[in-house]
């Protein structure tokens, strides 16, 4: 077992733009865990390829009796059509955790992050939400059919469909019991950062030792939405909304 690798027994799944990042830095200083060097390893949705000896040589080695635990962040998982069967595959056993923010802040916040790298050509957030359906519905079928492992139009333009929560969450608890799970709305976990991440430390059954540094990751500034164009999206979202409540019985809307 010395100098072993330490196979991850939580993985943080997603959302995207829902303070994955933030929550990556303070469990790096929990003592009793210890991370990879990369937070998003990205095994089970683009490097699937690779084996599973591959991606276990990514975590850290285990020091002589350690009880120390790890894990990953990807947040691409929990949208990718294909991760809940990979990831229950390998690790039929492991927590995850859930990170969702208000659907209509996090495909606005996507838009302006995949603008200020390049890789959105749309000036208008609202014309890329009318094009989404076109731009993305080739790569998601060769997701799906295994022809590909994932896409950048799937992957960066999806805005308003990694928004829809429910359904993701539906084709996860497919693969894992309710137990398995833990829901953080990401509101709460950055006004209350600290009793959130409490509960996020019970899950993982480690002695809650609250971080030095809880200063958020990755936080931009960019103009308002129109009220008329944010009550137009949260239309969109509102039927998906009612099912995630069903599926884990709290009240998880934003509307």
């Amino acid at each position: 077992m010395f100098n072993s690798r330490i196979k991850p027994s939580f993985l943080i799944i997603g959302a995207q733009k829902a303070g994955t990042s933030s929550l990556f830095r303070y469990l790096s200083q929990h003592p009793h865990i210890r991370l990879p060097a990369s937070k998003e390893l990205h095994f089970f949705d683009m490097q699937y390829q690779r084996s599973i000896n591959w991606y276990e040589g990514l975590f850290p080695k285990r020091k002589f009796l350690s009880r120390q635990i790890t894990g990953e962040a990807s947040p691409y998982y929990l949208f990718h059509p294909l991760a809940p069967k990979r990831v229950n595959e390998h690790y039929p056993d492991i927590r995850l955790i859930v990170l969702l923010r208000n659907p209509v802040d996090r495909a606005y916040s996507h838009f302006n992050m995949e603008r200020n790298r390049g890789n959105e050509p749309e000036v208008s957030f609202m014309r890329a939400v009318e094009l989404e359906a076109s731009r993305i519905f080739d790569e998601e079928q060769q997701i799906r059919q295994g022809i590909i492992q994932s896409g950048c139009k799937f992957q960066n333009w999806s805005y308003m469909r990694r928004g829809l929560y429910g359904q993701q969450v539906a084709d996860w608890q497919k693969f894992f019991r309710s137990k398995q799970f833990i829901f953080i709305k990401s509101e709460d976990f950055y006004t209350d950062t600290v009793h959130e991440l409490e509960r996020i430390h019970e899950f993982l059954r480690i002695p809650h030792v609250p971080p030095v540094d809880i200063s958020p990751v990755n936080t931009n500034r960019y103009p308002d939405l129109l009220s008329s164009e944010r009550k137009k999206l949260e239309e969109y979202f509102r039927e998906d909304g009612l099912l995630l409540q069903q599926l884990i019985g709290t009240h998880f809307s934003w509307f």
